[in-house]
């Protein structure tokens, strides 16, 4: 495996990258193994255009992130972060690395109607 493929071929793909920071994320995600105690790498390639498609996953048109959706909604953080954890909510995290969750505000709003709803008294 010649480093300077991959990062060619990161480059093709309309994806930039250093050469230290695709090390880093290779060990990290599983594309790049150390054989042995030997400083050769093993290269998966099906792990690393995994890694590439999630790294150039493009963010739904409306979506925001959980800060911004706390501000948007009027909710504090831990209230964002606990109903963007609800499966309907249908949050995506986003991003190579960690990544950044991302949601539909309009769908939260939904769902904060929602259990609005559940919890009025029914007269």
């Amino acid at each position: 495996m010649h480093l300077k493929d991959v990062l060619s071929k990161c480059k093709e793909l309309d994806y930039p990258i250093t050469a230290s920071a695709l090390y880093v994320a290779g060990l990290k995600n599983g594309f790049l193994i150390r054989k042995e105690k030997g400083k050769s790498l093993e290269f998966n390639k099906e792990k690393f255009f995994e890694w590439l498609n999630k790294a150039k996953a493009k963010i739904p048109e409306g979506w925001v992130t959980v800060n911004q959706l706390h501000s948007i909604l009027n909710i504090s953080l831990s209230q964002a972060y606990i109903l963007i954890k609800l499966p309907e909510s249908n949050a995506k995290k986003i991003g190579a690395g960690k990544g950044v969750f991302y949601v539909d505000p309009e769908r939260i709003k939904a769902i904060i109607k929602e259990r609005e709803n559940q919890h009025k008294e029914q007269w």
